[in-house]
């Protein structure tokens, strides 16, 4: 899962960004880990707001790499190992196979499992204070790191 930032607006800003892009990449990779690190957070509370924690194994499977440069842009990527955690995300049908001879074998439909969403809500979370957030971070950073 990536998390984009979009600039609307302000040329100013816009080149704000691009220059603490090419001045400070540490401090770029260092903001984007802790973002990172708060979407997990925010998962994991998700995950405990709306009761589908069980043994706790896909609450605390979402873990995120280290941000890297691909093609121009700054990722981080927030990742699960758990198997099932696309199931729970998203729901799936309910199918009951029956082999049996009089069925012909079909597969039965029983319904639909709702998906929870604890990875969108937490990514809508991040983003209602993301932009402010990032907005002041690059002031700070370039008041104190540059003199205008």
């Amino acid at each position: 899962m990536d998390i984009k930032v979009e600039v609307r607006g302000a040329k100013e800003f816009e080149q704000a960004i691009k220059e603490v892009e090419r001045k400070f990449p540490d401090e770029v990779i260092k903001i984007l880990d802790k973002k990172a690190t708060d979407l997990e957070e925010l998962i994991r509370e998700d995950s405990e707001n709306q009761g589908i924690v069980n043994t706790g194994k896909l609450r605390d499977s979402y873990k995120h790499f280290k941000p890297e440069k691909k093609g121009g842009e700054y990722v981080a990527t927030v990742d699960s190992k758990v198997p099932y955690a696309h199931l729970i995300e998203e729901g799936h049908e309910l199918v009951l196979y029956s082999p049996k001879k009089k069925d012909g074998g079909k597969a039965h439909h029983l319904g639909r499992v709702k998906g929870y969403f604890p990875v969108e809500n937490a990514v809508d979370e991040l983003n209602d204070t993301y932009d402010e957030e990032i907005e002041r971070w690059v002031y700070d950073l370039l008041d104190n790191g540059i003199n205008w």
